[in-house]
C-alpha cells in the first residue's frame, strides 16, 4: 500500500471511529434520590404515618421509574432502607459522585394541624418566618447526630445566627433548581389537587452543601388529616411519584437538549378532587443569579473603615452593644461594598465563622436605632454585646447594666 492510500485509510478510520469515541465519552447523567430522615429520626409524625416511611416509599418509586425508563441516567440513593443518614453525609454522597441533580423527599407538619398542601423548595434566604420554620425543622435532623457540633462546625439550627449563615449563598445552580422545582410543583398539583403552596426559598443545610442543582419537596402535611389520608393510599403515593418522575423527564430533556421520554412518561390517574381552603400563590423566586459589579468605596470611607478595624478598645467593665448582621466562612474585607453606609463595621471569629457587626455603643437605645437601620439591608440582624472582650447576650448585658 503506497503512502497516499495509507493516509486515506487512516483518516477514514478516524472519521468512522471518532463519533463512537465521543459517544462513549458522553457523561452519564447522575441523579441523587434523597429520602429524608430514617432510623431513629422519624421526622414529623401524623396520627399513624411517619415522615421517614412516606419519604422513603415515594423516593424509591421515583428512583425505580427513572431506572426503568431512562437507561442513560444513573440513580444514586442516600438510603434505600430505614437507616439514619447524617445530613452532611447526604451531601457528601452527592458531591463524591459528581452528581448532576439532587432531589430530597420530605413531608411537612404544623402545630395547628390546619396547614396543608405541597411546596417545593430551593436553596436561598428565608423570606418569611414561615419559611424559616420549615428549614429549621428539616435542619434539626442534625441534632439527632452524636457528634453534630463537630460535623457542622458548631452550626446550631435553633440559633438566630443560623439564619445569617446562608446570607452569602450564591449558586450557579439556582436557575436550574428553580426550573425543576417549578415543573415538580405544577405536576404534583395537577395530579393530586392538593393545596398549591408554591415554590419557595429557605436555608436548608443539605441543599446548601451540594454542588449541583437541588430541590427539596414537601409532599404534604402529616399533621393535617386530609393530607395524611391522601398519603396513606399507595395509589396516591404512586401518583406523586409519577408526577415527580414526569417533571424530571422534562427537566432532563431541557438541560441535555434531548427529546423527552414522552412515550415512556407515566400518566397518573386523575384523583378525586380534594377540598381545599386556599391556594397559596407561588413566591417570586429568582430565575438566576446576578453578580453585581463591585463598588469602589470612596477613599475617605475606606480610611474610616480601616481605622475602625484597627481600633483597640481597652479592657474594662463597660458593656459595648453591637448589631451582628452576617456570618461567613470567608474573611471579608471591612470595605466590602455590601457594608457601605453601615456604621462602625467590625468582625470577630467564632465557631469557625467570621461574624460581622455594625455599631459599637454603650447605649442600648442607640444600638436599637442602628439595628433598625441595619435590618433594611440584612433582615436577620440581631443585637449582641461584649464585656471585657467576652461576647454576651443582649439580655445578659441589660441585666448587668441595671446593677
Amino acid at each position: 500500500m503506497n503512502l497516499k492510500k495509507q493516509i486515506f485509510v487512516y483518516f477514514l478510520a478516524l472519521f468512522l471511529v471518532s463519533p463512537l469515541c465521543m459517544q462513549a465519552q458522553e457523561k452519564t447523567f447522575k441523579v441523587v434520590i434523597d429520602a429524608g430522615h430514617g432510623g431513629h429520626d422519624s421526622g414529623c409524625l401524623g396520627s399513624h404515618l411517619k415522615e421517614k416511611d412516606v419519604s422513603l416509599d415515594i423516593a424509591l418509586m421515583v428512583g425505580k421509574l427513572i431506572s426503568d425508563h431512562c437507561p442513560e441516567v444513573k440513580v444514586i440513593y442516600t438510603r434505600k432502607t430505614d437507616v439514619f443518614v447524617e445530613l452532611y453525609r447526604r451531601a457528601q454522597i452527592a458531591n463524591a459522585e459528581h452528581a448532576d441533580l439532587f432531589i430530597s423527599f420530605h413531608c411537612n407538619a404544623s402545630e395547628d394541624h390546619i396547614g396543608n398542601g405541597i411546596e417545593t423548595w430551593v436553596m436561598g434566604l428565608h423570606k418569611s418566618e414561615a419559611n424559616q420554620a420549615v428549614a429549621r425543622a428539616e435542619n434539626a435532623a442534625m441534632l439527632k447526630e452524636k457528634n453534630y457540633k463537630n460535623n457542622y462546625d458548631g452550626f446550631d439550627p435553633n440559633s438566630p445566627e443560623a439564619n445569617v449563615l446562608f446570607s452569602l449563598y450564591s449558586s450557579a445552580y439556582l436557575k436550574n433548581s428553580v426550573m425543576l422545582a417549578d415543573k415538580v410543583q405544577k405536576n404534583l398539583i395537577a395530579s393530586t389537587h392538593l393545596v398549591n403552596r408554591g415554590v419557595k426559598q429557605a436555608g436548608f443545610w443539605v441543599l446548601y452543601k451540594v454542588a449541583m442543582p437541588s430541590i427539596l419537596i414537601e409532599m404534604g402535611f402529616l399533621s393535617n388529616k386530609n393530607d395524611e389520608a391522601f398519603l396513606s393510599s399507595t395509589e396516591n403515593r404512586k401518583k406523586e411519584a409519577a408526577s415527580i418522575y414526569n417533571a424530571f423527564v422534562d427537566y432532563l430533556a431541557a438541560v441535555t437538549n434531548s427529546q423527552p421520554h414522552a412515550h415512556e412518561a407515566v400518566t397518573p390517574a386523575t384523583p378525586k378532587p380534594m377540598t381545599v381552603k386556599e391556594n397559596i400563590p407561588q413566591e417570586n423566586v429568582p430565575t438566576g443569579t446576578v453578580t453585581p459589579k463591585p463598588e469602589k468605596p470612596e477613599k475617605q470611607e475606606q480610611e474610616k473603615l480601616q481605622a475602625i478595624a484597627e481600633e483597640v478598645v481597652p479592657d474594662s467593665n463597660v458593656i459595648r452593644f453591637k448589631v451582628q448582621f452576617l456570618a461567613s466562612p470567608e474573611k471579608l474585607p471591612l470595605t466590602d461594598s455590601r457594608f457601605r453606609n453601615l456604621p462602625k463595621v467590625d468582625r470577630y471569629f467564632e465557631n469557625n465563622l467570621w461574624k460581622y457587626t455594625a455599631g459599637n455603643e454603650t447605649s442600648h437605645e442607640a444600638i436599637r436605632e442602628i439595628l433598625t437601620e441595619v435590618k433594611r439591608k440584612f433582615p436577620d440582624a440581631f443585637v449582641i454585646a461584649f464585656q471585657n472582650g467576652k461576647k454576651i447576650s443582649e439580655k445578659e448585658a441589660l441585666k448587668l447594666q441595671k446593677k
